[in-house]
């Protein structure tokens, strides 16, 4: 069953005994998925670890408290499922896909065709992110298109960064990454001045029409106009611009931008599956022949 837990105890304070004694949840079934089986008494025991081992990388424990304690706190223990149903472990992996099975399910073709408005409406920002480094804004699309579906508030995120997090700690025995990623969570609200409960994600824990984890939020995310305390990861305008930077990042630019294995380490960087960066350049491709074209139509005219 997967089971939605809830902290109800507005007063509590972690310590171990207290959380043995007064941590309390309560579930919903909503599925029949079979999940990892971790006894109600141990899972207050691991968030208490878990409050430690932040603590010890700076975050204060108040804060920490303040997550568990807000209304919107749940932890999912089908976490894993998630993870192992997801599209590319599905293909890359498990192998019990194929690549024309991913690309029908991302829908790259439809994906081309919402593409084009998506640039044309906002292409003079797409112009100046790529005069940057020269790193093509049709790339810069694709990947916003395979993400999100070019920031289709449909998109924004099912689930809260913070409790994702928390509940890969506990049930997806990924606890260093959710260490990691919760102390940059932290540290990208605070420097942002926006609520933890603002960044809402997806069942990893990736925030925004890029879906940067929180660490990549503080190394690559950017703000369009250089103003670093205005960056938000739900402004198309700061996506743009931090893809960008982030392939730069990982050493694309105009001087390699046509070497195909240059595009795919760097596409590969921001997401490590073959079929995903496959994806990625076949939308890119749709998108380049596009307006390379529509730019030869307009200099013939001219």
């Amino acid at each position: 069953m997967i089971f939605i837990y809830k902290a109800y105890n507005m007063k509590l304070k972690y310590s171990l005994i207290m959380a043995l004694m007064t941590f309390m949840f309560w579930g919903c079934a909503v599925s029949n998925e079979q999940v990892k089986k971790i006894p109600d008494s141990v899972v207050p025991v691991k968030i208490a670890e878990l409050k430690q081992r932040l603590m010890a990388n700076g975050v204060p424990g108040e804060w920490f408290d303040e997550q568990i304690q807000n209304d919107t706190f749940r932890i999912y223990p089908n976490i894993d499922q998630y993870f192992k149903k997801s599209a590319e472990k599905q293909t890359d992996h498990d192998k019990k896909r194929d690549a024309a099975w991913y690309f029908a399910r991302m829908g790259v073709d439809a994906k081309i065709e919402k593409g084009k408005p998506f640039i044309e409406d906002r292409l003079e920002l797409f112009q100046r992110a790529e005069a940057k480094h020269g790193i093509h804004k049709e790339l810069i699309a694709a990947i916003i298109g395979i993400e999100t579906n070019f920031a289709d508030h449909h998109q924004r995120g099912n689930f809260y960064a913070f409790n994702s997090l928390v509940s890969q700690y506990i049930y997806a025995n990924r606890m260093n990454f959710a260490v990691r990623e919760i102390t940059a969570l932290y540290k990208f609200s605070r420097m942002t001045e926006h609520p933890p409960q603002y960044f809402t994600s997806s069942y990893a824990g990736a925030i925004g029409w890029g879906q940067f984890i929180p660490s990549s939020l503080q190394a690559f995310f950017i703000d369009s106009n250089g103003i670093n305390y205005d960056i938000d990861p739900f402004s198309i305008e700061d996506t743009i611009f931090s893809v960008e930077n982030y392939l730069y990042r990982h050493n694309l630019s105009g001087e390699n931008i046509d070497d195909g294995a240059s595009k795919y380490k760097a596409v590969f960087a921001y997401n490590h599956s073959d079929v995903y960066v496959k994806a990625v350049l076949y939308i890119y491709d749709g998108l380049r022949n596009y307006f390379s074209a529509k730019d030869q139509d307009t200099h013939t005219k001219e």
